[in-house]
């Protein structure tokens, strides 16, 4: 009898053992109280309450396992189960990602959020699993990027014209600078805040959440709210991972990214003027804030040459696709 029970806990043991799994999620943000951050943290809390535990999500931010790309080469080859890179890493994996990168593309942060719930992001979701083998649970904003610089204010397309500015190794990001008559020099993000310092570049282009967190404020005077291009990050997991798990495990997966979306959605938008204050009172940073007028200057300049190198890469139907799903996007929010 009580070897026939030691046989029997044994078992319920070995059960709950197995019912158990740690998933790794990889991040190059630091911890603290940023957007990105938060929003790994939302997710995980959902993961291990609505699994009672089964699954439990153990968190390397701060680039632990390596930058963006060896983070998703990681997931890609099944050493990791999830990570969460930018668009710009995303697109040497999947060239169509560059498609978001048209400037100006968004009116506004809402325009974006249903855009990127839209048809065409599930269509496009579906189109990497099937181009990567890895399966990208939803998009997230990142932020508009804006302008930050050493040299001068910049308030109309010309202020930039004849400054070095650092952007994301992307020839999207390149064009796009190139195209206001500044030097596009591209340099990982592990070098931004080296080369700012020693005056490799004048300036570069990020997020105010970005800027304030990766220290850039400190190396630097002005900061334009240009808000050039749209960023996104994509919740990216193994594909063989996710599938191995049970059909109620997977919906708490997917639950649990669009939360995590949604989390760093409201906070990246709050951010733009939370973190912006930030840099004008604990920096001094000199912050402007560009109108609809001043942004236009910018568009006239840069959203033509950038489409057109964008439609060369990615091709027309792509494109066409995208701005009507953002057209459809203003209507449904503004007619």
């Amino acid at each position: 009898m009580i070897a026939a029970l030691s046989v029997t806990l044994g078992a319920v043991t070995s059960s709950q053992a197995f019912a158990q799994q740690e998933i790794k999620f990889g991040i190059g943000i630091p911890e603290g109280d940023f957007p990105e951050y938060n929003a790994l943290v939302r997710f995980k809390e959902y993961v291990e309450f609505k699994t009672n535990g089964e699954l439990t999500v153990r968190l390397f931010p701060n680039n632990q396992l390596g930058g963006e790309r060896e983070m998703l080469e990681q997931v890609q080859q099944g050493s990791l189960e999830l990570t969460f890179p930018a668009d710009g890493a995303m697109a040497g994996y999947y060239q169509p990602m560059q498609v978001w990168s048209i400037p100006y593309l968004f009116e506004s942060a809402p325009v974006a959020w249903r855009v990127m719930n839209s048809d065409f992001a599930d269509e496009m979701r579906s189109d990497i699993l099937e181009e990567t083998g890895m399966r990208a649970l939803a998009f997230s904003q990142n932020g508009f990027r804006s302008f930050t610089n050493n040299v001068r204010p910049i308030i109309n397309p010309e202020d930039i014209s004849g400054l070095k500015i650092r952007t994301m190794e992307s020839p999207v990001f390149m064009e796009l600078v190139n195209s206001l008559g500044a030097t596009a020099t591209p340099i990982s993000g592990a070098e931004v805040l080296m080369s700012l310092r020693q005056g490799v570049v004048d300036g570069q282009e990020n997020p105010p959440a970005v800027v304030y967190g990766g220290g850039l404020g400190e190396v630097q005077k002005y900061y334009t709210l240009n808000e050039h291009v749209f960023g996104l990050h994509v919740i990216i997991a193994n594909n063989e991972w996710f599938e191995s798990l049970d059909p109620g495990h997977q919906r708490v997966i997917m639950d649990a990214a669009q939360l995590m979306a949604w989390t760093e959605n409201l906070q990246k938008t709050e951010g733009d003027w939370r973190f912006s204050e930030k840099l004008r009172e604990e920096l001094d940073m000199e912050i402007h804030v560009s109108t609809p007028e001043e942004k236009e200057a910018f568009k006239e300049l840069t959203q033509g040459p950038v489409t057109e190198f964008i439609r060369e890469n990615v091709g027309d139907e792509l494109v066409d696709e995208l701005l009507a799903a953002v057209e459809e996007a203003e209507n449904a929010l503004y007619d």
